[in-house]
């Protein structure tokens, strides 16, 4: 296997990271504390221009998600994505501005139908 490794430690917690030749990615991630721990696992790939991911997350107290999302690079700094889990889907855009402004539009629906939506506007320092 072909590729970078990256592991890195953060607030009590593991980060292990693989890379594929720019083209996919597992990553694993564990922590918590004395009450709480969780660990995740996710996976992608790059097919062209579009990243297609699959993970699994599992804590202490029984709870498991797992997490299914595509996101499609578009010309001008543009993204558009769709991800989905048992409770929730959602899609999103991103444009970046000339100017470096990041702006980003999510939509959500529930399990019980109700839908939310967020707005996201940053620049780099």
């Amino acid at each position: 296997m072909y590729g970078k490794k990256k592991l890195k430690y953060n607030n009590g917690g593991i980060v292990a990271q693989k890379t594929f030749k720019g083209i996919g990615s597992l990553e694993a991630r564990a922590g918590g504390t004395n009450e709480y721990s969780a660990g995740s696992l996710s996976v992608s790939k790059r097919i062209n221009d579009t990243r297609v991911t699959a993970s699994k997350r599992k804590d202490s107290m029984g709870n498991v998600d797992t997490r299914f999302s595509i996101e499609k690079q578009l010309p001008n700094k543009q993204s558009v994505g769709a991800s989905k889990n048992k409770n929730q889907f959602g899609i999103s855009y991103n444009k970046q501005t000339k100017s470096g402004i990041n702006l980003r539009f999510e939509a959500n629906k529930d399990a019980r139908g109700m839908l939310s939506g967020s707005m996201n506007i940053s620049k780099p320092l």
